[in-house]
């Protein structure tokens, strides 16, 4: 016991003298001296008391313990602005990726890649890896370096991994410290006139959502896009919410959980391998939707202007429609659901209609399959 104390305080007096160097060498006058040395104590001791080793969340908390630190990851979990729990608008920002977690932190997208691969997760042997853990740097690159429980198998692990060497190819690491940024309102900065100003700006007096009709696609796509985002098709839990018995109410493509319209067009991961394929397809930047309407909306987001964004509106619409058939096709004909024949379905469907129905003249296959849309 005397022998850990002892080195437990030799590991404390070491991080004190380097807390000092930091400090001499940043220049810091006496008041940023002392914030520093808070903010690091204020760190340790959160990680001390909330972190446990089944807590996986970057805003560790445990429920049965009161306080400042818990009353703000309540706030920040709580307070919903745009659809998004507060807490989504922080995001860490690598540098040398020293000391932001790999998989807990939220750092390529603003959820952590935990939730984005989780059986991935699962077969990862050190949980609370660093990005520098995973990601080193080099002069020719950034090296990817594994370590699974077991080996990666299974057609949902697969396409996780897919989907993950998808995201690192954007990935960039550097000399720099890591730090997180503020992505809401303002100049990357947290502040509370940041939040009140985009509270203010999600503030809608209607509370309406009006669907957009995409002209080049037929009536009945775009009605059952429609319907959707209102909830109103016959999902397994818009069925049970109207008193309506089904025996198995598990999502019929991948059969993880409860099938919604949300789940089914978003949280799949038989829909996410589609959204994919159709952002290299259409040569746009991966995009993941947490809800129905968030999917409709990514095409303000992906960097697509005049008739090219009005297209791939339409093919979003046209997705949807064959991630239903096919969802109908494997529940009432036991006709098992392929993403190849899916994405198939799309291209050619799409085709067809904007051939007939966008008004571009000089449109045909080959154009259509790089997607260059004059």
């Amino acid at each position: 016991m005397v022998m850990k104390e002892n080195v437990a305080e030799e590991e404390a007096k070491e991080e004190v003298d380097r807390l000092e160097v930091v400090m001499e060498t940043r220049s810091l006058t006496e008041e940023e001296e002392w914030i520093y040395a808070e903010c690091n104590l204020w760190c340790e001791v959160v990680e001390a008391c909330h972190i446990t080793n089944r807590s996986w969340d970057f805003l560790p908390v445990r429920n049965n313990l009161s306080g400042v630190w818990s009353s703000i990851v309540k706030v920040l979990n709580r307070t919903v602005v745009a659809g998004l729990p507060l807490r989504r608008f922080f995001k860490g920002k690598v540098g040398n990726g020293d000391n932001i977690s790999f998989w807990i932190d939220p750092w390529l997208l603003n959820i952590p890649l935990k939730d984005v691969c989780p059986n991935l997760f699962r077969v990862e042997s050190e949980k609370r890896c660093k990005v520098s853990d995973r990601l080193k740097l080099l002069d020719s690159g950034l090296d990817r370096v594994w370590n699974w429980k077991r080996m990666v198998m299974g057609v949902e692990t697969i396409s996780e991994w897919e989907i993950l060497s998808s995201l690192l190819d954007a990935a960039v690491l550097s000399r720099a410290k890591d730090s997180w940024s503020w992505i809401g309102i303002g100049n990357g900065v947290f502040s509370v006139k940041a939040v009140r100003n985009l509270m203010f700006d999600d503030f809608d007096i209607s509370n309406t959502t009006v669907f957009e009709w995409s002209n080049w696609l037929p009536n009945k796509c775009n009605i059952f896009g429609w319907r959707a985002e209102m909830g109103r098709i016959p999902t397994a839990s818009a069925l049970r919410y109207r008193n309506i018995q089904v025996a198995d109410a598990s999502c019929v493509l991948c059969g993880d959980v409860e099938e919604s319209v949300d789940h089914l067009f978003t949280g799949c991961i038989f829909s996410a391998r589609i959204w994919q394929l159709i952002s290299s397809w259409c040569k746009v930047q991966n995009f993941f939707a947490f809800s129905f309407k968030d999917l409709l909306d990514s095409r303000n987001f992906v960097g697509l202007s005049g008739k090219a964004k009005d297209i791939f509106y339409g093919i979003i619409i046209v997705g949807c429609w064959c991630i239903w058939r096919a969802r109908n096709l494997q529940k009432f004909q036991n006709k098992h659901a392929k993403v190849e024949e899916t994405i198939g379905e799309i291209k050619s469907l799409g085709f067809l209609w904007a051939k007939n129905r966008a008004k571009i003249p000089s449109l045909n296959w080959d154009l259509w399959c790089k997607f260059v849309i004059m």
